[in-house]
């Protein structure tokens, strides 16, 4: 998206998006250019919850896991004007009392790590607004990351 001057671009996060970004969840959830690089993580949130999927509900999207586990969503959506866009996903549930993890974590290439955007630490703030979240949870004690290197990886709440 050019930017427009004067325009600010911002990054919100909400729960839902509006169904017409259907392709562009599409895109960024399944064929993301880094994928590669936390392979392990996605077959082992995969082989453990059920693949993720995409539910147009009315007039909005959401993901969900296919399996029979319930699982939470937050997309982070990048708003210049009046347009806006889905620039990361972070799929998370409550798997047992005390612990909250995190199944997947996708972004836009443009702020990953080495990206043009790469300043606005998106990956970072995805994993501390389920952080947020579990702090006001009663009963969670920590996050956990599947797609961590090798292992899952606490980060406490």
């Amino acid at each position: 998206m050019p930017a427009t001057p004067g325009v600010q671009r911002q990054i919100a996060f909400v729960s839902t998006l509006p169904a017409e970004h259907y392709h562009q969840l599409e895109l960024l959830l399944f064929f993301n250019g880094r994928q590669d690089r936390v392979r392990n993580g996605i077959v082992t949130a995969i082989d453990r919850y059920g693949p993720p999927e995409i539910l147009v509900e009315g007039k909005t999207l959401r993901v969900r896991v296919a399996g029979p586990t319930e699982a939470q969503c937050l997309f982070a959506i990048e708003r210049e004007g009046k347009a806006s866009r889905p620039i990361g996903v972070i799929l998370y549930l409550r798997d047992s009392f005390e612990r909250i993890t995190v199944l997947h974590l996708v972004i836009d290439e443009a702020y990953a790590a080495g990206g043009p955007r790469a300043r606005y630490n998106l990956l970072l703030r995805l994993v501390q607004a389920v952080r947020r979240v579990a702090r006001c949870t009663s009963g969670i004690r920590h996050v956990e990351l599947l797609y961590s290197q090798h292992r899952p990886r606490a980060a406490f709440a």
